[in-house]
């Protein structure tokens, strides 16, 4: 019904428009030497070239993510230097020089959408899979800014920010219906429509529904005879529906965006009755962001901001009793910016930001008889001064400072301070020396979940998450067709918040660690070849170092290799995206590594009837396994998908 609906709206809304083709991002397609010019927005709450931001950013535009195929903002981004993803056949996860632990949620990466916060407030999460707040569709382009960036958004952000940057009607100035087919019986329908009117009202609408099936899996964890035959059947199936609006005029702009999407989670994880139907798990959020912009005299400019936010989760786990989890949260933030740049050489960035979680809720109960393990409810407030300067020292020297302080009701005031030196010797070299520290409170849910002794309990006396990184960065484009970079970084993290069992009774905890540190280095290139053909790559390499051994879902090594072009015979163009991850430990053993690769052949031009691409993922229907968290015992390691394919079929109007 979802489907048939958004077609329909689809096509009154496109007929009723001019014919127009949707703009493609500037990004794609850019000379080499230019690419350094390309602005980010994330880095420093502000639009600044890549070669001047501190931070090695990388930004992904529209083009890429449909010439290359990716599904979600997750695969998307495991195509930039140093990132890696994993499933649970629940969430995907998110890895970044190192450091990914399962089942952690992304709660150490911070999601922004405009710059706007969206994680939610109960688990940290930055949704980053079919569960994100957004619809990859929605999205003119990804910034991902890796390192810590307290020092501008304060908790949260130790390994990055993922800024997602939304089309507006101009960009668009038409309508795009698609429909998507995939294995799994999978199936997704989308409608994205924009414009901008003479009077200077500028508009952008987004839905989007997507429905799978999913197929039998196998687990030779249950494979008991006599018992069961370790195949949970049918129970991968997926759905979601997503809306969002976004508007502009004179110098107000808004959003809004709803998402709900369900999973059937088929590990049994938390000790659930395996093969039993009814396992599942539901995020709905609202967001609704509004902000102002004006200059209150020459050389000042102000910024203000408010955000409101809704995250509801409810799961049930099939016990002999059937099990339900909900967490509610609401919450609203207000920031305030203002910008001067009378200094001369200088541009001076300070604000303040508070924010009131109004609503902090987690309930676990059996349905049936009634029976209450959790009811927690609480509330928080976060309140946040934060200063930056940009500085021109000198031709081709520019330094960047920052400094936030944040206070909070669940941990001590914290400060984040950040400095980088960027030296342009020549137009063609940028050297950056960067350093800086972020932070993570421990959230709602690692302090106070517990389910009576269960499986888990609560810990409200955990301490913030400190991270320090040093990193050295150069970027050389030798000739206007090929680019190099080599990066090299440190970091330590103290009071790392790790979910492990209490051997005292058995109970999962959240509890901090000792000392963690990393060290690494990342090269990447970019080549432009005859033909229109471009070639990117990158390697990385990473150790991390902490008690107890090696970490868990820690590759040593990555390699990247994507390769774009046009192949004139067919008129298309041809994307290949090959994904090469080191061996990882598990809890309890390892992973080997393994080396995937997509490929995408996509109608180079839209014909009368639309626009055609298909992509096959896993090509090589390469078998390969993710380490899972202690929740999902005695799953130590979990069977990703073989080969896969997606159909697509898309009209520009």
């Amino acid at each position: 019904m979802q489907f048939r609906l958004i077609l329909s709206v689809g096509l009154i809304v496109t007929c009723g428009m001019p014919a127009a083709v949707l703009a493609a991002d500037d990004v794609s397609g850019m000379k080499l030497e230019d690419l350094l010019g390309v602005e980010v927005q994330g880095a420093s709450r502000y639009a600044q070239p890549l070669s001047e931001a501190p931070s090695t950013a990388t930004v992904i535009p529209a083009e890429d993510i449909r010439r290359f195929g990716f599904r979600d903002i997750g695969e998307a981004l495991q195509s930039a230097r140093g990132v890696y993803t994993s499933h649970d056949r629940g969430y995907a996860y998110l890895g970044v020089r190192g450091f990914s632990r399962p089942g952690d949620y992304n709660s150490r990466i911070l999601l922004l959408v405009d710059g706007a916060r969206s994680n939610d407030p109960i688990y940290d999460q930055a949704m980053v899979g079919n569960e994100a707040p957004l619809d990859i569709d929605w999205i003119k382009r990804l910034e991902f800014v890796p390192g810590p960036s307290s020092a501008s958004y304060g908790g949260n952000a130790l390994f990055g920010i993922v800024n997602a940057v939304l089309w507006t009607g101009a960009d668009l100035n038409g309508s795009r219906v698609s429909l998507d087919a995939s294995d799994g019986s999978g199936r997704r329908a989308s409608l994205l429509s924009g414009g901008r009117s003479a009077a200077g009202l500028d508009w952008v609408a987004g839905v989007s529904a997507y429905r799978r099936d999913g197929n039998d899996l196998y687990f030779s964890e249950y494979d008991a005879p006599g018992v069961s035959d370790g195949i949970a059947h049918k129970l991968d199936g997926e759905r979601y529906l997503k809306a969002m609006f976004k508007g502009s005029w004179e110098n107000w702009r808004g959003s809004a965006t709803f998402s709900r999407r369900r999973k059937d989670v088929p590990t049994a994880y938390y000790g659930t009755v395996f093969d039993a139907p009814g396992n599942f798990v539901q995020e709905t959020e609202y967001h609704v962001d509004l902000a102002r912009t004006s200059t209150l005299a020459e050389s000042l400019d102000q910024q203000l901001r408010v955000h409101f936010g809704r995250y509801a989760f409810d799961g049930e786990y099939p016990y002999p009793a059937t099990n339900r989890d909900e967490a509610r949260a609401d919450w609203w933030s207000a920031e305030w910016q203002l910008t001067w740049t009378g200094w001369r050489k200088h541009r001076l960035l300070a604000g303040i930001e508070a924010r009131s979680y109004v609503r902090l809720e987690q309930r676990n109960f059996d349905l049936d008889p009634r029976f209450d393990y959790l009811d927690d409810r609480h509330r928080g407030r976060t309140a946040a001064i934060f200063v930056q300067d940009e500085w021109r020292i000198a031709p081709g020297w520019l330094a960047n400072f920052g400094l936030r302080i944040d206070s909070q009701n669940t941990a001590p005031t914290i400060a984040s301070p950040r400095a980088a030196l960027i030296w342009h010797p020549r137009d063609d070299i940028t050297v950056k020396l960067m350093g800086g520290r972020a932070f993570r409170a421990p959230n709602d849910y690692e302090r106070h979940y517990g389910d009576s002794g269960f499986s888990q309990k609560g810990n409200p006396d955990l301490k913030p998450e400190r991270i320090r990184t040093r990193e050295l960065a150069l970027d050389y484009t030798p000739t206007p067709t090929l680019r190099l970079g080599l990066g090299h970084y440190q970091y330590t993290l103290r009071d790392l918040i790790d979910q492990e069992t209490d051997p005292a009774d058995g109970l999962l905890v959240f509890r901090n660690r000792d000392l963690l540190s990393a060290r690494g280095w990342e090269t990447d290139f970019e080549a432009l070849l005859d033909g229109g053909w471009r070639v990117r790559g990158s390697l990385a390499w990473q150790s991390i170092t902490q008690p107890g051994g090696e970490a868990v879902n820690s590759p040593r090594r990555l390699g990247k290799l994507l390769v774009d072009g046009p192949v004139a015979a067919l008129g298309a163009t041809l994307g290949i995206n090959l994904q090469a991850v080191g061996p990882r430990r598990s809890l309890l053993g390892s992973v080997a590594g393994h080396v995937t690769g997509n490929l995408v052949l996509r109608q180079a031009q839209q014909r009368r009837y639309g626009q055609w691409s298909l992509g096959i993922y896993n090509l090589g229907d390469t078998r390969y396994r993710d380490p899972l968290g202690p929740e999902n015992a005695p799953i130590d390691t979990l069977e990703r998908d073989g080969r896969q394919w997606r159909l697509r079929w898309e009209l520009d109007i």
